[in-house]
């Protein structure tokens, strides 16, 4: 057996493999009856330990005449209140969605709650600023391809979170979108429950794991999914592709994430659709390629519906988002997130 010492690339690749197997694996088994629990505590935990990690020094030190003005309009009852944060950096938006200050209690009142740190664990891998500054990310291309891409203002849009989750990306359109104009589904209930004890701002609604329509009769003039394509099999993906479609206003658009196809080595769990494509592997992930592995179909699964198990890990190839989505969708943009090189987005534009 050799003893060669390995190279820092390798040594950081297997660090970088070994977090994320860890973390997926503990947010894949944990039991529903745990998300219960969390979804019952999750408001009141948000509360019991605010300013956790101190950011009051930073808000009151940097922007505090401005976050005053508004904690103040705030406490007035400013007729739309999210619209005061208009204004402000997307970083400065991203740590007051985090809760994590004492001051300013009328601006942490008129925010969403944050679930317990433990529940965000579960369902995104990390949690607090780490997170936050994760899904700023996004939401700041997110906005940008949409002002690129839309006729409509954001301030006039309807807007959908698909696969909304517990609102990680939701809350931070609030600021964005008109009163009543946001909307958020997801096929778990329980983490549904979490954002309404969250207090998010949207219309939410259960929707089908293979959904032959949304649940709203609303058309939108945006709709999003981040880590939703992701994770379903092909049928999954086709049938939340067709209702996604019909549920999008002419020209409307349609953002989501994929996986690159290094995914396909990075993640063990992979690794039978990685062998699947044998020696040609370069050319076979230049072709059109949709790769499922399926997580163990259980009871515990926060995304088990019952039958197939239509959750696990998805690579899909740009070549066949090229060729099969085209009847649908036309193809805008296609952009890295350096934050998160494991979710590429995708822009489209309902045909």
């Amino acid at each position: 057996m050799s003893t060669a010492p390995r190279s820092a690339a390798t040594s950081e690749l297997e660090l970088v493999r070994h977090e994320y197997e860890s973390s997926l694996s503990w947010r894949v088994t944990k039991p529903l009856r745990a998300l219960g629990r969390m979804a019952r505590g999750a408001r009141a935990g948000s509360r019991a330990a605010p300013g956790r990690a101190g950011y009051d020094s930073w808000l009151e030190h940097f922007h505090g005449d401005t976050l005053a003005r508004i904690d103040a309009a705030c406490a007035a009852g400013a007729e739309e209140p999210f619209a005061l944060f208009r204004e402000l950096d997307a970083d400065l938006w991203a740590l007051l969605l985090t809760q994590e200050y004492d001051a300013y209690p009328n601006i942490r009142a008129l925010l969403p709650d944050v679930p317990d740190p433990s529940l965000q664990r579960l369902w995104n891998g990390a949690s607090g600023a780490v997170l936050a500054a994760q899904t700023k990310a996004f939401y700041v291309k997110l906005r940008e391809r949409f002002a690129e891409h839309s006729a409509v203002p954001l301030g006039e849009a309807r807007v959908l979170d698909f696969g909304c989750g517990w609102g990680r990306i939701t809350r931070f359109l609030a600021r964005d979108v008109a009163a009543g104009s946001l909307y958020g589904c997801d096929p778990a209930e329980q983490i549904l429950e979490v954002c309404r004890q969250s207090r998010v701002p949207a219309t939410l609604a259960r929707t089908d794991f293979l959904p032959e329509s949304l649940p709203f009769d609303e058309r939108f003039d945006l709709a999003f999914a981040f880590s939703v394509f992701t994770h379903i099999s092909e049928a999954a993906h086709e049938a939340c592709l067709r209702a996604l479609h019909g549920s999008l206003a002419p020209g409307g658009i349609l953002v989501l994430t994929i996986r690159p196809p290094q995914y396909l080595e990075l993640s063990d769990l992979m690794r039978p659709a990685l062998e699947s494509l044998g020696s040609d592997y370069e050319r076979q992930i230049a072709e059109p390629r949709y790769l499922f592995v399926p997580h163990a179909a259980s009871e515990s699964h926060p995304q088990y519906g019952g039958g197939e198990m239509t959750y696990g890990e998805t690579v899909i190839t740009l070549p066949y988002i090229r060729e099969r989505w085209s009847t649908m969708f036309e193809l805008l943009e296609v952009d890295l997130l350096i934050g998160d090189l494991h979710q590429v987005m995708i822009t489209l534009r309902r045909k």
